[in-house]
């Protein structure tokens, strides 16, 4: 009888399975995503194109438009990209601008007085309003709740935009030119294309997830909010309008975007997506800054529109699983093979 080792061999058809598993999910995303730098490559070629077309089809019909800017504090760029929201805009028709903080003490509300004073900023069509503190939304939406309740009734549009966005010239007059002809259209958006802002894990994990989303909006289809830039039509931000936009964002709300995507598909409305990427570096340094964004992101699954009585409770967590279990799939090493090793070491 020979030496026993005490263990049983185990049998190598579960990790032979998991390395092909491996191996498919990187195959069929590396080809989506090749085809989605193929779609993003011809649209950055036609892009030029567009917003000439875009421009010339408004002409001097352009309706009225408003921006509304939430922002919170103010940092090196900040004067510099107001300067170019508000002046370099390049809309065809009428643009009013609406700054809205928290209080009256946030360094946002002094530096656009600043601006005013010196004259950086127009004073008759810029103005800054102060929210006060959230109650049952969150702060941003708080804010972007305030401002849209007071444009007035002759802005027939409503760009909500982050005041850290930079916008070529011509891209408004793109996302209302999407919008407009389309009457069954709720929204125009722009989209985030996360890069890692340094090389670690961490900032890659958060741009995999990420990127899982950007397949489908590299093709124009995605029908994706994103409240980075996100253009709507003032009317159907009334709180008037039953299962609307606003009803939600006022009960309980906490994401502006992933409700309106909500309310877009509830009601069998498109959101246009033309190719409008707007760099976002994410430089997540620690694992509690990785563990907040993605709290973060299943966080709002409580905040979508309430599923009908009829429709199970999963199916409004179903994108974000499937959204997190892929890209844990791909950001997973292959497993070892079927031999087995004792360690790895990392160099």
């Amino acid at each position: 009888q020979g030496p026993s080792s005490g263990r049983t061999m185990e049998s190598p058809s579960s990790a032979v399975y998991l390395n092909v598993a491996h191996a498919a999910a990187y195959a069929a995303f590396g080809l989506l995503w090749l085809h989605a730098a193929r779609l993003r490559r011809r649209s950055a070629r036609a892009l030029p194109a567009m917003l000439s077309d875009a421009s010339r089809a408004l002409g001097d019909s352009a309706p009225p438009l408003c921006v509304v800017l939430p922002v919170k504090g103010a940092h090196a760029q900040s004067a510099a990209n107001w300067r170019a929201q508000c002046c370099s805009h390049g809309y065809a028709g009428p643009v009013s601008f609406l700054f809205v903080v928290q209080e009256e003490e946030d360094e946002a509300y002094s530096l656009v007085k600043q601006l005013q004073a010196s004259g950086s900023l127009p004073t008759e069509n810029v103005s800054v309003l102060v929210a006060g503190l959230a109650v049952g939304t969150s702060q941003k939406l708080h804010n972007l709740i305030h401002a849209v309740e007071r444009i007035g009734e002759q802005s027939e549009l409503v760009l909500m935009l982050d005041d850290d966005m930079l916008l070529a010239p011509g891209a408004v007059n793109l996302l209302a030119h999407e919008l407009l002809s389309d009457p069954n259209a709720l929204a125009a958006s722009g989209f985030s294309c996360d890069a890692p802002g340094r090389w670690t894990v961490l900032a890659h994990a958060a741009c995999v997830y990420r990127l899982i989303l950007e397949i489908s909006v590299a093709g124009g289809e995605g029908s994706h909010a994103w409240g980075g830039c996100c253009l709507m039509r003032r009317a159907d931000l009334l709180e008037s309008v039953p299962g609307g936009v606003m009803a939600h964002w006022k009960n309980r709300g906490y994401s502006d975007d992933w409700i309106i995507t909500a309310v877009a598909r509830k009601q069998r409305r498109r959101i246009a997506n033309p190719p409008l990427l707007f760099l976002n570096l994410v430089d997540f340094r620690s694992p509690s800054q990785l563990y907040n964004f993605f709290h973060r992101q299943f966080f709002v699954l409580d905040t979508y529109p309430q599923p009908s009585p009829d429709e199970p409770r999963i199916q409004a967590h179903r994108l974000r699983l499937e959204s997190y279990a892929l890209a844990s799939l791909m950001g997973l090493p292959p497993p070892p093979p079927p031999g087995g090793v004792g360690h790895t070491q990392y160099r």
